[in-house]
């Protein structure tokens, strides 16, 4: 029986080739499939190369077949250590010029084999360091990032409650202002109530004014007594008992002459009276029911 030699299989045309390009790219051939191309890639012609390069590259640079998964830590490391042991392998035959100190001797003692054993272990372990140094790295940064952000908000939350604040001012003194003249026409159309509606005409009118001061400690009140030219007299009195009696009269050296009686309204009290001569008067007095003297008047000049 004759045993047929083994042929070697033809290699690929350009149209099979640029189909297995793609699944090259991503690396879903099988081994002896790999294996097949490779051979034929490189009994190619260099067009034929050069085509099939632009494509893979632009297969492996399109962002629509990258996975969004994030490979986990191990593997990566794994991969990492991979690519170091390759490297640490390739360069090894390339020995330095010269050495100094403990170093020479260390790699005198050491044989090839357990110094390359031992480097890609150490350099495992480095890139376990390395990964664990950027991962604090990243934790520091974002935590950095995030005290200046808050600090920022800081700064600005401040500068906002400072001006509120300068606002409020400003509209507490408006509406302190605003009160006050609310207050002061309020107490002005009060006296136009209590003390009649004339009273601006007495105020602005040319008059003589009486001074009234209490004659006792117990009573805080004073008045003032408007007499206008026509001898028409306005009184208005602060701080009477409310509901007392009390009766104004003019002291001259003719004797006491009343001019009218009033009752006390507390806080503010106000009485017209009719025209009557002041020219001989000589004193001033509020007296109440008991005929006790409460306050006196006097002409200011």
């Amino acid at each position: 029986m004759e045993i047929e030699p083994m042929t070697t299989p033809e290699p690929m045309r350009r149209d099979e080739m640029l189909e297995m390009a793609s699944l090259d790219a991503l690396g879903m051939l099988e081994a002896d499939e790999a294996a097949y191309f490779s051979r034929s890639f490189l009994e190619a012609p260099r067009m034929v190369q050069e085509e099939i390069r632009a494509l893979q590259a632009s297969i492996a640079a399109d962002l629509q077949l990258v996975s969004d998964e994030e490979p986990p830590a191990f593997l990566r490391n794994k991969v990492i250590g991979a690519v170091l042991a390759e490297i640490d392998d390739a360069s090894h035959g390339l020995a330095p010029i010269a050495t100094i100190g403990a170093l020479r001797k260390a790699r005198v003692e050491k044989s090839p084999v357990e110094s390359n054993s031992m480097r890609r272990v150490e350099d495992f372990d480095d890139v376990e360091k390395h990964l664990q140094v950027e991962r604090r790295a990243i934790r520091v940064r974002s935590m950095n990032r995030s005290l200046m952000a808050w600090r920022a908000a800081t700064v600005g939350l401040a500068a906002s409650l400072l001006a509120t604040f300068f606002w409020l001012s400003l509209i507490a003194n408006q509406a302190m202002k605003i009160t006050q003249l609310a207050q002061g026409d309020s107490a002005h159309k009060e006296l136009n109530t209590l003390l009649g509606p004339s009273l601006e005409t007495f105020l602005t009118a040319p008059c003589t004014n009486w001074a009234f001061t209490s004659t006792r400690a117990e009573f805080n009140c004073s008045g003032t007594l408007m007499v206008m030219k026509t001898g028409e007299s306005f009184f208005q009195a602060y701080g009477l008992p409310a509901n007392g009696e009390y009766t104004l009269q003019v002291k001259s050296g003719d004797g006491v002459t009343i001019l009218g009686k009033l009752t006390g309204g507390g806080k503010i009290t106000g009485a017209r009276f009719e025209s009557k001569n002041f020219q001989g008067a000589l004193e001033l007095q509020l007296v109440d029911a008991n005929k006790q003297v409460v306050m006196r008047g006097v002409r200011n000049v």
